[in-house]
């Protein structure tokens, strides 16, 4: 039973520090099991030195390793050491900054406001890597051109994501991620949609991960401005990616792909045809800032700009598992909650 709390307390210290400095916690674990007076001595003079070193020199890193220290009976030769997880380790708390413009825009505005959403990655199956994800987001924004509200008084957007779904990270370096996307919409109507969205990746080695992301229309949804009848429809998307982990456990993902074709409808000038298949592409990045604080965005693109999507966001992001390593801990949510930037939105009258 010892043996087993030394050798989880080791994988759970390593597990948690990418940091990159070996934990002095770890030789008090292995030399002070059995040793005479003499060596024992010598063991506490370091774990006395190894305590000062992090109050004084990585005191954060500290904080966020011991926290998810608890004890357990055993782990598994071979196999991240998760005992004693808490329930939150694996949440995120996101604040910030939402822009957009979209086909559904009617080619007269744009969306300028804040976003707040809520993400949480739980264990399924654990032996298998296999877990489910729940996020919700509420994005509030005002129009960013005048024509809606001279026109009809509309001044704003409300929206809600919640994005629920499965996904797998395994032992070969294959995960996957598949989920459902629901979007309700308070604009110039009311609005219920929904997709399909899902990835596929291959982490190639500790810094580079190589993949695809897609999403599928499902749900479309009919209303009205003023009196135009008109049908919002998701627009169907895939793309090919690259994810790159640096030193410093920041991240940055760069896409390119090839959205369906959307409607070019303008209220104020008239319709043009749709366009065909388009060029899409994006990025998204991720930097830690402390021990459970990061730099979150997203934008994405769908060509041409004049009638197809210009999505971002940014903002902060608590992680109160803590921040650094947090998009690749083995139950950590593969999908992003939904949001413009991964739920782009066509009209058609």
């Amino acid at each position: 039973m010892v043996a087993a709390v030394i050798l989880c307390g080791r994988a759970a210290i390593a597990g948690d520090a990418d940091y990159g400095n070996p934990s002095p916690a770890l030789t008090f674990g292995v030399h002070s099991y059995g040793t005479t007076d003499e060596t024992q001595a010598k063991t506490n003079e370091s774990s006395t030195t190894s305590a000062e070193y992090y109050r004084t020199q990585d005191e954060a890193n500290s904080i966020q390793t011991v926290s998810h220290e608890t004890s357990c009976d055993a782990c598994d030769s071979g196999q991240p050491c998760e005992c004693g997880s808490a329930w939150y380790e694996n949440l995120s708390i996101f604040g910030g900054l939402d822009g957009s413009k979209q086909p559904q825009d009617f080619g007269v505005n744009a969306q300028f406001g804040g976003r707040f959403h809520v993400n949480l990655g739980l264990p399924l199956w654990e032996e298998q890597g296999l877990g489910v994800q729940i996020g919700t987001a509420l994005n509030y924004t005002d129009n960013a051109v005048q024509v809606f509200e001279r026109v009809d008084g509309t001044k704003d957007r409300f929206q809600n994501y919640t994005t629920v779904g499965l996904f797998q990270r395994t032992e070969s370096g294959f995960m996957w991620a598949a989920g459902y996307d629901f979007l309700y919409q308070d604009y110039y109507d009311d609005f219920n949609l929904g997709q399909w969205r899902g990835d596929v990746g291959y982490t190639w080695d500790d810094e580079n991960e190589f993949g695809t992301w897609f999403t599928i229309s499902n749900q479309k949804d009919s209303g009205h401005y003023l009196t135009i009848p008109l049908t919002l429809d998701p627009i169907t998307q895939g793309n090919l990616y690259w994810r790159r982990t640096w030193e410093n456990d920041a991240q940055t993902t760069f896409w390119l792909g090839i959205a369906e074709g959307h409607g070019e409808v303008n209220l104020a000038l008239g319709d043009l045809r749709p366009t065909k298949e388009r060029l899409v592409f994006g990025a998204d990045v991720f930097v830690p800032l402390s021990p459970y604080l990061a730099l979150f965005g997203q934008a994405n693109f769908i060509t041409p700009a004049d009638s197809g999507t210009v999505d971002a966001f940014l903002g902060i992001a608590f992680y109160p598992g803590g921040s650094h390593g947090a998009r690749n801990r083995r139950f950590a949510p593969r999908l992003p909650v939904a949001n413009n930037t991964t739920f782009a939105t066509d009209l058609s009258r």
